[in-house]
């Protein structure tokens, strides 16, 4: 459609227009980190943590001695010791002089913004990283390698669930480290899975209390209320307003006990890797191993230009791997991935 009268003066043609950019960062990307949240932190004094493991032994269904016999000794077992070791986890920032001085929309200094934002990634990196499939290592001097901590997954090897083709990984005794595990043909996540994997848990002496999967093995688990073996839900209808429907589950009342489903979107934004996991854990005999808690160091000044460094040394302790399970090689973000 033509102007309806000629000439008329538009913004298009005027000049000095004043640009409009607003005073706020709009930003969704997930920062929680459930896992860290649940099992929390603990104080270690070396980059090697160990600790020790003991079983008792099987039941003896043929103990009856007869009367008037004498005794021979049974061999004493002694403990497991197990470790893991600690690894550097950083963030680094550097901005101009400039950059940091000028007027900027959203925020005053982008030192003080970054700062913010790389300790928030930091702990992200830790959430994944603890739940992983890495290996620990021992490193090796002049930087040639470094320490990493052993993921959960890798520690898992008593209640390992896995796609066929998989093998455990866990605590070397030989070499003193953990192994990651090897991954097996991914499948569906189901009511069995999960079942086995908590008497297994159970049967070993773990307490299972969280469930822990990516968001697209959450929807899987809310579909296990339609299972012939699951006890109908009955709601009562309002007397007024709309009814709700309900399409998801939060809780799962197992035969040993009850177990919350916690959703990491964490997992699924590290990638299939990790998503193809869900840990049945008793929080209790896990936590995060500090050696060196989060800082935040000024770096020394080389030029027109400010520095910062955030740092911390950590670990994964986990008790006993026997009181944890996991459930492998399931599609952890979508039906066939």
């Amino acid at each position: 459609m033509a102007q309806p009268i000629v000439n008329t003066y538009e913004t298009y043609d005027a000049k000095g227009l004043r640009e409009e950019l607003s005073n706020i960062i709009s930003m969704i990307t997930p920062s929680e980190t459930p896992f860290l949240a649940a099992i929390g932190t603990r104080k270690v004094n070396s980059v090697h943590p160990e600790w020790q493991t003991d079983v008792l032994a099987t039941p003896d269904t043929t103990n009856n001695r007869p009367e008037g016999s004498d005794w021979s000794f049974q061999p004493i077992t002694p403990t497991t010791r197990v470790g893991n070791y600690t690894q550097i986890s950083d963030k680094r920032i550097i901005v101009s002089g400039t950059l940091d001085e000028v007027a900027k929309a959203g925020r005053g200094r982008e030192l003080a913004r970054e700062v913010i934002k790389k300790s928030k990634e930091l702990r992200i990196d830790r959430e994944v990283i603890a739940l992983s499939n890495q290996a620990s290592s021992a490193g090796s001097g002049d930087g040639a390698t470094n320490r990493t901590s052993a993921g959960l997954r890798a520690w898992i090897a008593t209640n390992d669930d896995m796609g066929a083709g998989g093998a455990s990984g866990g605590f070397n005794a030989g070499t003193g480290v953990v192994d990651a595990a090897t991954n097996g043909t991914q499948r569906a996540f189901t009511k069995t899975l999960l079942d086995n994997g908590i008497a297994a848990a159970y049967t070993a002496g773990g307490e299972v209390d969280t469930i822990m999967g990516a968001p697209y093995p959450k929807r899987v688990f809310s579909t296990f209320m339609s299972d012939a073996n699951v006890a109908t839900q009955r709601y009562v209808t309002p007397k007024s307003g709309q009814t709700k429907i309900v399409g998801a589950a939060d809780t799962y009342e197992s035969d040993f006990g009850e177990l919350a489903f916690v959703v990491n979107r964490q997992m699924a934004r590290a990638g299939a890797l990790v998503a193809r996991n869900i840990f049945l854990m008793d929080t209790s005999k896990l936590a995060i191993g500090e050696l060196r808690p989060t800082n935040v160091y000024d770096v020394a000044k080389t030029g027109d230009a400010e520095k910062k460094a955030l740092l911390c040394e950590w670990t994964l302790i986990v008790e006993n791997e026997a009181s944890q399970a996991v459930i492998a090689d399931v599609f952890g973000l979508t039906a066939a991935s």
